[in-house]
């Protein structure tokens, strides 16, 4: 088998494993493995084949792992006001739906915890009056009892 090949191959396995896990890490090794196979088209010796895979690797990874995340990962700058600095990104993502329109997809009465879909995730929600299934709410903010439940109202139509 000859070297480019090989380097392909193996990009895709890194790849393949970037979409069984959520860390978004094996990703830069696959477009490091594929960087090695342009070297190794281009006949460089495998010693700077294995250069262009760490380097293309950590480079990608320390550049772009951040702002990927932030676009795959479910958060976005559409609320700049939510400021999450050092909080853990599970605790903040409610904060950072606040102002979003979402539908309630299990209807949400008062006391109790109901559901709703914001941009095709799911999240557990709270409501001061009944909400049937399929109506348009908007996000408060967090739940004051629980950071994970958001609290929401319905979106009057005018």
């Amino acid at each position: 088998m000859n070297a480019p090949l090989l380097w392909f191959i193996v990009g895709v396995a890194f790849f393949v494993a970037e979409l069984m896990t959520p860390a978004m890490v094996l990703l830069f090794f696959g477009v490091g493995a594929w960087a090695s196979a342009l070297a190794a088209l281009l006949g460089m010796d495998l010693a700077w084949q294995i250069v262009a895979f760490i380097c293309i690797s950590l480079l990608t990874l320390l550049f772009l792992r951040r702002r990927l995340r932030a676009v795959f990962g479910g958060r976005s700058s559409r609320n700049p006001s939510a400021n999450c600095d050092g909080q853990d990104e599970e605790q903040c993502a409610p904060h950072l739906l606040t102002g979003r329109q979402g539908v309630v997809s299990k209807a949400l009465r008062p006391g109790e915890v109901g559901e709703i879909s914001i941009d095709g995730s799911f999240w557990r929600a709270t409501a001061h009056e009944h909400i049937a299934a399929g109506s348009p709410v908007l996000v408060l903010g967090a739940d004051p009892g629980n950071a994970l439940v958001l609290r929401v109202q319905p979106v009057t139509v005018s």
